[in-house]
């Protein structure tokens, strides 16, 4: 697999005059729009989940403060109660997305960081091999922009929520290539367009309510 993504950035870099900048986002960009109807259903689903789950927050207080003494009573009180409504405990379409993306972001880190060694200027970049300030700062902003604007059943913790992915985001990025830092830019970007979507569903929902 790794050569063969190997062969499909050379093919894109050699359409771009060798420039393996244009060929790291071309091809980011084409994989996650790829994914972008799967891992825009899985979001939908747990907004649904969200949603009922927060909606079922009164019966679970009352169940909490009922069962106080008896924590295994309480725990299948509590579970029944989300089975009865469709809902789920866990946020297992969360986690079905984030997992789909382990492999993908894997076979990709691999073959970007080998095709970023010998890749020369881009933009603004001296070198995509080595990490770059300005494209941190744009990957920054672009996450923070996504998680906070992102449909979300508690609007009142969405700044906490935008923090902690951009301080995760920083931790991650600061000392990885621009190569991948192209990568995690292009994700992103195709990220806010999913945040988008979402967004538009929650009008078009609140419209038909009223």
């Amino acid at each position: 697999m790794n050569e063969i993504l190997a062969s499909i950035m050379s093919g894109l870099a050699g359409a771009f005059d060798g420039n393996m900048g244009w060929a790291i986002l071309v091809l980011a960009l084409a994989v996650r729009l790829a994914l972008l109807p799967l891992t825009l259903r899985l979001a939908r689903r747990m907004r649904a989940n969200q949603k009922i789950v927060a909606s079922l927050e009164p019966q679970v207080a009352e169940i909490r403060k009922r069962l106080a003494d008896k924590p295994a009573d309480m725990f299948a009180a509590i579970s029944s109660l989300y089975k009865e409504n469709g809902a789920s405990m866990v946020d297992r379409s969360g986690l079905m997305g984030a997992l789909l993306q382990v492999p993908v972001f894997g076979l990709l880190y691999r073959a970007i960081s080998n095709a970023s060694l010998g890749a020369g200027p881009f933009l603004w970049m001296r070198s995509l091999a080595t990490p770059d300030a300005a494209l941190t700062g744009i990957v920054l902003a672009l996450t923070a922009l996504s998680a906070y604007y992102m449909p979300s059943a508690a609007p009142d913790k969405a700044m906490l929520m935008m923090l902690v992915q951009v301080v995760v985001t920083a931790f991650i990025l600061w000392k990885l290539s621009a190569g991948l830092g192209l990568y995690w830019a292009a994700s992103s970007f195709v990220s806010g367009l999913q945040t988008c979507v979402l967004r538009v569903d929650e009008r078009r929902l609140k419209t038909l309510k009223s």
